[in-house]
């Protein structure tokens, strides 16, 4: 049992490692690569900006993997056991599990690495409770508005939200569908509606919670930048209804000025969200062109995943002399 404890103890060490590499090799290419990705549909920008708060957490894991794969295929039977032939350093794999250590600076990481996922646990734990209240005090003082699929708030409060995390629900105040007119409401509805289409908030709350890897200042940006993204991806949505792309940035800058600074749950989204000078800015341009990039995407993953599968004896036997170092 100890010495599977070693194993555990060791993964934890690989993963918080390669994630902390990731996230050192992310905070230097980001500034050069974010004009990019600027320029590309929003709708897209988005996608990309999920996958890159998460890329720490997974390439961490993935390549933790990928170090006991010479152990797991000699379980197999497919290679010969290499421990057999390497006998004379710390092993990180299945078949001879290495000893716990009790060296500081391996305990001192553990202990790093805990806290931070205590801390996190901790914070969206509050968060969660905080926004399942206000989700159930809207569902209390609404009722339900058949005609446009919505929550209609009995509230002297402007508002005009997506709650939720899979399921999304729209809410608008009473008082704000009588100030709008019908074709700002449309607005309004259509950019709501694709916060729930999109599941905006799902893709917040899984970017936010697996991004902890990331360096702190680069992960407030890739956050800022996801949430712009998804907000313009809605605004496009509503400019594509309405057929008027102008109309909707006066809409939103209308709103805006008749809304007063609200704290939101992160598990609510509204159309005053996000750098509106940007979104208007956006909106008043050409839309950049969403250009599907499927068959590339696979194409750059096979051959990482292949270029991994083909270099994991010499990860396996490089992470091995790191903890030999660790553990002297």
């Amino acid at each position: 049992m100890s010495s599977y404890f070693g194993l555990f103890q060791f993964g934890l060490l690989a993963s918080f490692g390669f994630a902390a590499l990731t996230a050192l090799v992310s905070l230097a290419v980001y500034p050069l690569v974010r004009q990019r990705l600027i320029v590309l549909a929003p709708a897209q920008r988005s996608n990309i900006l999920l996958v890159w708060l998460l890329a720490p957490a997974f390439i961490g894991l993935l390549f933790t993997l990928l170090c006991f794969m010479p152990s797991f295929f000699s379980l197999l039977g497919v290679v010969q056991d290499h421990c057999n032939v390497h006998d004379d350093h710390l092993h990180f794999c299945l078949i001879h599990p290495p000893l716990p250590v009790d060296n500081m600076i391996s305990w001192a990481l553990i202990i790093i690495l805990g806290g931070v996922v205590v801390i996190f646990a901790g914070i969206y734990t509050l968060d969660l409770v905080r926004a399942y209240h206000f989700h159930k005090s809207l569902m209390m003082t609404s009722r339900y508005h058949d005609e446009h699929d919505i929550h209609v708030v009995e509230c002297s409060r402007l508002l005009a939200i997506s709650v939720g995390v899979y399921r999304m629900r729209v809410f608008i105040s009473k008082r704000l569908m009588q100030i709008l007119t019908s074709k700002q409401l449309d607005v309004v509805l259509a950019h709501e509606q694709a916060h729930s289409r999109r599941k905006d908030v799902l893709r917040h709350l899984v970017g936010r919670t697996l991004s902890f890897a990331h360096i702190p200042c680069l992960r407030r940006h890739l956050l800022a930048d996801m949430d712009l993204a998804c907000e313009q991806a809605c605004d496009e949505v509503a400019a594509n209804r309405i057929d008027d792309r102008l109309y909707v940035a006066d809409t939103i800058v209308f709103i805006e000025r008749l809304f007063s600074k609200q704290q939101l749950p992160f598990t609510a989204l509204s159309i005053t969200g996000s750098n509106i000078n940007q979104r208007v800015e956006s909106l008043l341009l050409e839309p950049a062109a969403y250009v599907p990039a499927y068959r590339a995407y696979v194409l750059i993953g096979a051959i990482l995943l292949i270029a991994s599968f083909a270099s994991v004896d010499g990860l396996h036997h490089q992470t091995e002399s790191i903890f030999g170092l660790l553990t002297r």
